[in-house]
């Protein structure tokens, strides 16, 4: 859980620019207010767990060293 929180915290400049763009959107182009803060938060997630899996050995990382 830490992992978690800390990648979220090393990814605040997504999560600031992630609102502003979705207060952008929903009060000057008056888009639908769940679509696109459901889209926001979704972009965030995928990219703070991508952020997270990348410190991690892939799959076929972990097989016998030739």
């Amino acid at each position: 859980m830490n992992k978690i929180l800390e990648s979220f915290k090393q990814n605040r400049q997504i999560w600031a620019w992630a609102v502003i763009v979705c207060m952008f959107m929903i009060f000057v182009g008056h888009a639908p207010v769940l679509p696109i803060i459901t889209g926001g938060l979704l972009a965030v997630i995928i990219t703070s767990l991508r952020a997270l899996s990348a410190g991690q050995k892939k799959p076929w990382q972990t097989g016998i060293q030739r």
